[in-house]
């Protein structure tokens, strides 16, 4: 009961922030900033996570990535980089939004992409999903259609098929 009042009255919140923002469409291949957003489970899940964010970063493009976990504290295994950051409950206000400056900072900048690699529902990800500036939003858990402009099915946890998706099908509307 107490959860869904909290979503209420996130999703209130949320559609006074919404930005203006005007939407482009740019093939994986080509963007030059991507932003990742993503959920650590376990040491697993932060390994195929890095994974992704190394091999997005191999193309020359500037990526950032920010990570929730869904438990009180960070785990000593997700390092904070310079352009990775992690976030957990404790980071939260009363309804769910993250209170980091360095959550803030990935919701402003303008990325050519943003890739959401969750595939289920949690309140601070659909907080930085509806107010994030970015040109094109890219993901795949169906509780978020509404903020994605490219909605992708795939296998739950399967990042690399995930990726391989997005750069098919993202090159195919932007024409290439």
């Amino acid at each position: 009961m107490f959860a869904k009042i909290k979503k209420y009255f996130l999703r209130k919140h949320l559609a006074t922030k919404k930005p203006n923002k005007i939407r482009e469409v740019c093939s994986l291949e080509r963007a030059n900033s991507v932003g990742v957003l993503c959920e650590i489970t376990d040491e697993d899940s932060y390994k195929a996570i890095f994974r992704i964010f190394t091999q997005l970063q191999q193309g020359g493009r500037i990526v950032h990535l920010i990570g929730y976990i869904d438990e009180k504290y960070v785990p000593f295994y997700c390092l904070q980089q310079l352009s990775a950051d992690y976030f957990c409950q404790k980071q939260l206000n009363w309804c769910g939004e993250p209170n980091m400056i360095q959550v803030t900072d990935f919701i402003n900048r303008d990325f050519d992409i943003l890739i959401d690699f969750n595939y289920r529902y949690h309140a601070p990800i659909e907080a930085i999903l509806a107010t994030a500036h970015s040109k094109f939003i890219i993901g795949s858990c169906a509780d978020y259609q509404q903020q994605y402009d490219l909605t992708l099915q795939t296998e739950n946890g399967n990042y690399t098929q995930f990726l391989g998706s997005a750069f098919t099908y993202t090159s195919k509307l932007a024409g290439k």
